[in-house]
């Protein structure tokens, strides 16, 4: 979606930037995160972060290092596995 611009000084027109394809929005205060297309939300998720490194991804179940009781100890993402 592209508006149209007109610069007064010089009377022609100028397109604006339209806005990335994807954007990730994270919201640290619940942990979640929506994924926008143009605008328009296309994806909700789970995000975590990692005791690893530190970074913020998106949740993957797989991740988590169980201990012996059942219990979750730590959440580790991909790169870190």
């Amino acid at each position: 979606m592209h508006a149209a611009l007109v610069c007064i000084g010089k009377r022609r027109k100028m397109e604006a930037t339209s806005m990335s394809d994807l954007i990730e929005i994270i919201y640290p205060q619940s942990m979640t995160a929506k994924l926008l297309q143009n605008g328009e939300v296309i994806a909700e998720y789970k995000v975590e972060q990692c005791d690893g490194c530190a970074k913020v991804m998106k949740l993957d179940p797989f991740g988590y290092k169980v201990g012996q009781a059942g219990e979750k100890l730590a959440w580790l993402c991909g790169g870190c596995r």
